[in-house]
């Protein structure tokens, strides 16, 4: 028995169906897609995208994220977008309107990456982890692309996004003459955080 869909539910699969096709990206995490602040006049933005997974039932949520800037902007600071996000577990929601997404979930890889980008934060009294907010599509990023984005190491220029050698884990160690820039590098360079920690500790005062 066919079930008749409402003509506003019909072009909202259609405009999601095609928007997953052109810029969607999936991970461990789910599918995600992005966009920049204020394209609203060239492109769907992410209210429009939360609108139609709306009308179809999907559940899902839209978070703050930033991309590398252009290489051809004045400004070098990170575009900052809306990334609507669908848990995995909620993909199965948008199968029926999309149903090519049941085996591309089904085929995503176990060692897939996730939508965090994890980094440790050395404090006066510990070390803390942080999230950064980055678009899902991080992993992806040419090595360019990443070191406009400061996801390689400030010292070396060792590529932050591996994970794969434990020495050489992301640690935020700012200059103490910028405490408010981010600034990435690997634990090779920097001994695990645990310089930055000491002198942190000794400007606040405490044992280390």
């Amino acid at each position: 028995m066919t079930v008749e869909v409402a003509p506003e539910v019909r072009a909202a699969q259609r405009r999601i169906v095609s928007t997953i096709n052109a810029s969607g990206r999936l991970n461990a995490d789910g599918l995600a897609l992005w966009r920049e602040v204020n394209c609203g006049e060239w492109k769907a933005t992410a209210a429009d995208i939360s609108r139609d997974l709306d009308l179809l039932q999907v559940p899902h949520t839209i978070v703050t994220a930033f991309r590398f800037p252009l290489a051809t902007a004045y400004s070098k600071a990170m575009r900052e977008g809306e990334e609507v996000r669908i848990l995995r577990k909620d993909l199965a929601h948008l199968v029926p309107w999309m149903p090519s997404m049941e085996q591309t979930v089904a085929d995503i890889p176990e060692d897939a990456p996730h939508w965090d980008f994890t980094v440790f934060q050395p404090r006066a009294d510990g070390m803390v982890i942080a999230k950064l907010a980055l678009s899902a599509e991080w992993p992806a990023w040419s090595k360019k692309q990443a070191r406009a984005a400061r996801l390689v190491c400030a010292e070396c220029d060792y590529d932050l996004r591996e994970f794969k050698d434990e020495a050489r884990m992301p640690f935020d160690v700012r200059l103490p003459e910028r405490p408010k820039a981010r600034r990435l590098v690997c634990g090779q360079c920097c001994n695990d955080g645990v310089d930055e920690m000491e002198r942190l500790a000794a400007l606040a005062g405490k044992p280390s």
